[in-house]
């Protein structure tokens, strides 16, 4: 397998839709948080409105597994979609740690 991923998705909700997309997110996180290789899959909220994940996975296999076959995901795209502006941005990363613990996710 190779190494930790690390991925940044943001999605942008239709103007004064914020808090609904947060509601369909907040219900069906936890059932990511028990996918095989998820280490960190956590919301953030931006002052704009928009909305990030920050997603980490043990391998890119994982993560791309997460992707493809997630049971999540097609109920997530069914309710969140309508609320979004056009589809998340995914960001993916490999970690460049740096400065001891402190230095890495």
């Amino acid at each position: 397998m190779s190494e930790v991923v690390v991925m940044i998705v943001r999605a942008v909700p239709q103007p004064g839709q914020t808090q609904a997309v947060l509601e369909v997110l907040q219900e069906l996180v936890p059932i990511v948080h028990d996918e095989p290789g998820c280490e960190l899959y956590s919301l953030h909220v931006h002052d704009d409105g928009d909305i990030y994940f920050i997603e980490k996975w043990a391998s890119a296999e994982l993560a791309q597994q997460h992707g493809q076959s997630s049971p999540i995901l097609p109920a997530l795209a069914e309710r969140a979609s309508p609320l979004l502006q056009g589809p998340p941005e995914i960001t993916v990363l490999t970690p460049a740690p740096a400065g001891g613990a402190k230095g890495a996710l």
